[in-house]
């Protein structure tokens, strides 16, 4: 691809661009019945695979069941109630269930001793 190419499809792109419509805006579409919605991009807290490593371990919840955490590289994975659930990281202290929408928040991430786990219904 020549410069002079790049250099118009990088001006092309930037006055398109400008033309759209601000993150986290809600625009109407040409359809009566639909809205458009832009949202920014949402950004989850990654964990290291140290981090992960640190997560791993056996918890007693509350009620008396036991949540096992497990990690294969920089993923957690949650089994409790005979399921194995990957977690992903919400933000803080928190992770979720991909599967389940299960919510886990710890005490501190990592080296957590505590564990509190809401099940989604």
């Amino acid at each position: 691809m020549r410069i002079s190419h790049v250099l118009a499809f990088a001006a092309a792109t930037l006055s398109v661009s400008a033309f759209a419509a601000p993150s986290g805006s809600i625009e109407p579409s040409s359809h009566a019945n639909t809205v458009r919605v832009n949202a920014a991009s949402h950004s989850l807290s990654k964990l290291t695979q140290d981090d992960a490593r640190h997560m791993v371990g056996t918890f007693q919840l509350d009620d008396g069941r036991l949540l096992v955490l497990t990690s294969k590289r920089s993923t957690l994975f949650a089994e409790f109630d005979g399921k194995r659930e990957e977690l992903v990281p919400a933000g803080g202290n928190s992770f979720v269930s991909r599967d389940t929408g299960a919510r886990l928040t710890f005490d501190q991430v990592p080296f957590g001793a505590e564990v509190t786990l809401d099940q989604a219904k």
